[in-house]
């Protein structure tokens, strides 16, 4: 229901500036981000991981604000414990990586100084392997969505650097498992326009 709720406040968004950004150029970008994610999960002894995330997509620009569609690719790392076996000093590890494809809209406002705020949401497909050592692995798969926001400075129109926030919500839904992890990553991120 978050997803949708994203969505329709972007859209709104995007009729309200609808009739300037109709008549102002557009551009292709891709842009990638590199940072530290943590898995909100408290059961988890070692809950953070290194996150990639690489987009591409479409923005219609303006003088001051530009809107866009995006769709791209996130690795959210991996998250593990130690599970007890029941047998006295004895555990095996206990494993969660968390990554799939995504797809969503965005909006950036631009300051006088080239620096710039930035949002992003949409849906998220988490692809789920969940591990227990010496037992194997199992992969599940869910329907989420992803709410992110960023500060940026646009070197010129084709080239910006800046420090992003991103939430993840991913599920698993498959068969009898159902299931959900919240995992939120700091990163920096580059874009270039074409």
């Amino acid at each position: 229901m978050k997803q949708i709720q994203i969505i329709a406040v972007a859209g709104v968004l995007a009729a309200v500036s609808g009739s300037a950004l109709a008549t102002d150029q557009g551009a292709f970008f891709i842009n990638g981000n590199l940072g530290q994610s943590t898995y909100h999960e408290s059961g988890f002894s070692d809950n953070t991981d290194t996150s990639g995330a690489i987009r591409a997509g479409y923005s219609w620009q303006s003088y001051k604000v530009d809107f866009g569609v995006e769709a791209g690719y996130v690795g959210l790392g991996t998250a593990t414990t130690n599970l007890s076996t029941g047998l006295p000093g004895v555990t095996e590890k206990f494993s969660v990586k968390v990554r799939g494809p995504l797809v969503g809209l965005n909006i950036k406002y631009k300051f006088e100084n080239q620096m710039f705020v930035s949002a992003r949401g949409g849906l998220f497909h988490s692809s789920v392997d969940a591990n227990v050592e010496d037992f194997g692995s199992e992969r599940f798969h869910g329907n989420g969505g992803y709410v992110g926001a960023a500060v940026g400075y646009d070197f010129n129109q084709h080239f910006s650097l800046g420090l992003a926030y991103d939430g993840y919500h991913a599920r698993i839904n498959s068969g009898e498992v159902k299931g959900n992890e919240s995992i939120g990553v700091y990163s920096g991120f580059a874009e270039y326009r074409f």
